[in-house]
């Protein structure tokens, strides 16, 4: 997910279908040119209307939001709307959202932190899930936190006990289950480096703990990430837990204080969605769009940061495009000067 990110995708079986939103009807329907009228939509869709009257149950008769714009919730202050939206603020109510969708055949994703994302102008289809499931219990040795907890704020709190393990994380934007899912990692360390075990909840509706191992991490990856992008219905992380050495507090503020200098330093502020490609072998991806020429290049109301060329800016008003173009510019100027072949860090969600 950095990874951010978002904790996971769940999709239902009917995922490629075209999911528009219909004032009249007040739920989910077919694109007008693929219907006969509100009514007969409804009637062809009837997992929709399912889906709501599950989820006002179980969370409440407001809980659901229609076509709700997603920019507000993003890192970058850019995405079009969802057709349904929902807020998890425990793990049982994110456990029956994903379970709800999925019975009923609607695509969904959970988003946390809404970094490490870029969400088209033209929105999601089916659910999007807010995840703020932000529990954080500690014991001796270690921190169990809920997915939707903040990495940076786990970071810090853990360095005021005297647990040491996760000041690199200090500054990061995201949520501890994209974190996980992206096997977030910065000045020498990472997930994989402190992670005991993390609680998931399967495909099939299963809750199971899978010990470090399970995620098979790699640079900025784990099996969840690759899993995300075959599609499908994916693993969803539920908490995570850190297993963290004693260590002096001043000592370990100290060095995370040096690491958020470093991060203001070396990175822009405003609106951005954190590293867009990841550093390929031997090489730092910002050097080489750097390199290539790009820093300072515009689209819109974006922009390749003049202070590190991994990342793009929304100066106001940007949209999706004006991002993706950017992305593509650097991807293809990369690989024309150096035959480097960037991978995008970011994932994008929604329709493009």
């Amino acid at each position: 997910m950095g990874i951010d990110r978002l904790c996971q995708a769940f999709s239902g079986k009917n995922e490629g279908r075209q999911w528009v939103m219909s004032r009249q009807a007040g739920r989910c329907a077919l694109p007008a040119s693929a219907r006969g009228g509100d009514l007969a939509a409804r009637q062809q869709q009837p997992g929709v209307d399912h889906l709501v009257t599950g989820l006002e149950k179980a969370l409440g008769e407001e809980a659901v939001q229609e076509r709700a714009p997603l920019a507000r919730y993003t890192a970058l202050r850019i995405g079009g709307p969802a057709d349904l939206l929902v807020t998890a603020d425990d793990a049982e109510a994110l456990r029956q959202s994903v379970m709800l969708a999925g019975e009923h055949g609607v695509p969904c994703r959970v988003l946390g932190g809404g970094s490490n994302v870029l969400v088209s102008d033209r929105g999601v289809r089916g659910l999007v899930i807010l995840n703020r499931t932000r529990a954080i219990d500690f014991s001796p040795g270690g921190v169990k936190a809920e997915s939707g907890a903040s990495f940076s704020t786990l970071a810090q709190r853990c360095i005021a006990l005297g647990l040491g393990g996760l000041e690199w994380a200090t500054g990061i934007p995201g949520t501890v289950g994209g974190a996980v899912v992206g096997n977030s990692g910065a000045w020498g360390s990472d997930v994989a480096t402190t992670l005991e075990q993390a609680t998931v909840m399967e495909p099939s509706g299963r809750v199971l703990i899978w010990p470090v191992e399970r995620f098979d991490f790699g640079y900025r990856t784990s099996i969840l990430k690759r899993q995300a992008k075959d599609g499908g219905r994916q693993t969803i992380v539920l908490d995570a837990k850190f297993v963290l050495e004693p260590a002096e507090a001043e000592d370990l503020a100290e060095k995370g204080a040096i690491i958020t200098a470093k991060r203001k330093e070396s990175q822009p502020p405003g609106a951005t969605c954190g590293s867009v490609f990841k550093n390929p072998p031997g090489a730092h991806a910002g050097r080489l769009i750097d390199e290539a020429g790009l820093k300072g290049k515009s689209s819109g109301k974006a922009q390749i940061s003049p202070r590190h060329a991994n990342f793009i800016i929304n100066l106001g008003h940007a949209t999706a495009t004006d991002i993706k173009r950017l992305i593509d510019l650097a991807y293809h100027t990369v690989l024309a000067r150096f035959g480097v072949e960037l991978e995008m860090e970011i994932e994008l969600i929604g329709e493009w």
